[in-house]
């Protein structure tokens, strides 16, 4: 299957796309960075392989710290969205939406109230209660992680939990961006008392447990049967990591994958591979912008009327052609149309 997007306007906005192995069943969620592991949570994995129940991934490197509030790098994030949970969570139009939070509201510009959901659990049983919340923001102050995502909430001066599903947070001032900092892909609900060893055994509420990472070469997770929202379809995940972009084109081509990350490979590989029967590659809308910086400080590019001139200057739809072989959309801003 492959889906078109609607066409965009800036230098150029890359798709997002995903190859299965047919008759795989896929839905589409939204147009976020990773998704397409969210795609896991509603995918029947068909393939001849002795388990079917099993569906295999490939990766391009293993990740770097499964704790969520120490990685940043794209495999981390991806697989801490399948064993953590958020405050709140994006629609395919980045829409903030309750999750664990039920519901939220600002007396003030500087407070946010938030009403936890009942009958949250942990993977090993414990309930998710506001002190687990309260605990994963104040790792990033407290000094019991290091972390770079430490700066993404400098303007939380306090948090409270007057009681098991009422969260408080305190604000230095007003922050239009806290939300997003809580939702999904960028904020991991951990349990309290969480430190450093939560990188070797991760614990979430997130709809798949983990079950062992072996570096460099493999990490799987099992299906949460008791996941507070819809359980997965399927058992296990198995996310192998194949560097080689090749390597992972033959896998999924030869039946021993289901399933490859987005985007990593290249547009003629893909092209290629849109032409096998047994695979589907389905596109959606993406986020990944491409674009081209003027130093301003240059004494002829800090004029605007040179940077205007050379924009337009630049026919842009045969690079994103010859580039992305019909994988991206013009884009006319840093945000996607259906911001």
């Amino acid at each position: 299957m492959f889906k078109r997007e609607p066409g965009g306007q800036d230098l150029n906005r890359k798709s997002r796309f995903s190859i299965t192995r047919s008759p795989d069943h896929l839905i589409s969620r939204s147009a976020q960075l990773g998704l397409v592991l969210i795609l896991l949570l509603t995918l029947l994995s068909c393939s001849g392989r002795s388990d079917p129940h099993t569906l295999v991934m490939d990766i391009e490197s293993s990740p770097v710290n499964l704790d969520p509030r120490v990685g940043t790098d794209s495999q981390s994030e991806r697989i801490s969205e399948l064993l953590f949970d958020s405050l709140v969570r994006k629609d395919e139009h980045f829409k903030l939406l309750p999750w664990v939070a039920e519901s939220w509201e600002t007396p003030d510009p500087t407070t946010y109230i938030f009403h936890l959901r009942k009958g949250v659990t942990f993977h090993d049983g414990r309930p998710l209660t506001s002190r687990d919340v309260k605990w994963t923001l104040d790792s990033f102050t407290n000094g019991s992680v290091i972390s770079i995502r430490a700066a993404t909430y400098a303007h939380v001066r306090k948090v409270e939990a007057p009681d098991d599903y009422t969260l408080i947070i305190h604000l230095d001032g007003p922050d239009a961006t806290l939300l997003w900092n809580l939702s999904d892909g960028a904020f991991g609900i951990v349990p309290y008392g969480s430190g450093k060893e939560l990188a070797a055994k991760p614990i979430g509420s997130g709809p798949f447990r983990f079950v062992r990472l072996d570096p460099d070469s493999q990490v799987v997770l099992e299906r949460n049967a008791s996941y507070w929202a819809k359980p997965p379809n399927v058992d296990r995940v198995q996310l192998r990591v194949v560097p080689d972009a090749t390597t992972r084109a033959l896998e999924l081509r030869k039946g021993s994958a289901d399933l490859i990350a987005t985007n990593s490979l290249g547009a003629d590989m893909v092209n290629t591979l849109r032409r096998e029967p047994r695979l589907r590659v389905q596109r959606e809308p993406g986020t990944g912008l491409v674009y081209l910086a003027f130093n301003l400080r240059d004494p002829i590019l800090k004029d605007v009327r040179v940077r205007q001139a050379l924009a337009y200057a630049i026919d842009r739809q045969p690079i994103l052609d010859s580039l992305f072989g019909g994988l991206g959309r013009l884009a006319d801003s840093i945000l996607p149309t259906e911001h």
